[in-house]
């Protein structure tokens, strides 16, 4: 009986880490927005963490994480997730921003959640 309860515990507890490490290839994989989204969202605080992006030029960049939504002078857009529950209205949207220098190197990227 403890070992039932303690393995649903574990169950529990396991299936409510939101953090994944990142791999390049789910995070470019195409399919349905919900499934990759849901994805590029559990691997991104991991990509921020580790600065893996800091340093890279934009070639670099766009062979690692693709291409991205929007661009902005030196600021760089990748949607990170649009979740919806039960309304047409998304109930979040985050993306991943990614500032550049003037040579086209990655400086900083950070997440924003907009409403």
């Amino acid at each position: 009986m403890k070992f039932r309860i303690l393995t649903l515990i574990l169950i529990i507890l396991t299936s409510c880490i939101n953090e994944t490490k990142f791999d390049s290839e789910v995070w470019n994989k195409k399919g349905v927005d919900w499934q990759v989204t849901d994805f590029r969202e559990k691997m991104v605080a991991d990509l921020i963490k580790s600065d893996t992006l800091i340093g890279l030029n934009k070639i670099e960049l766009f062979e690692l994480i693709g291409k991205p939504g929007r661009e902005f002078d030196n600021k760089l857009e990748y949607l990170v997730r649009e979740k919806y529950e039960w309304n047409v209205d998304p109930e979040y949207i985050k993306y991943l921003w990614v500032d550049l220098d003037k040579n086209g190197i990655v400086t900083n990227c950070y997440l924003e959640k907009t409403r």
